[in-house]
């Protein structure tokens, strides 16, 4: 019951509404900086995946 008290009392927050002419802008996100570099450890991991999953395996008998 205490949970459902909490959630109905977040719901019921009052919520300011932006100011109107705010020159708001897209964010900065560090993401867009380096998505080369990201690209790029993404294509290595898979190649190094790729590798090691068809590398012989050693069978003992």
């Amino acid at each position: 019951m205490l949970l459902m008290c909490n959630n109905i009392s977040m719901l019921a927050q009052k919520v300011e509404p932006p100011a109107p002419g705010g020159n708001r802008g897209p964010p900065g996100l560090p993401i867009d900086e380096n998505i080369i570099v990201i690209i790029i450890i993404g294509i290595l991991f898979g190649a190094y995946i790729a590798y090691k999953k068809h590398q012989p395996k050693d069978n003992l008998q």
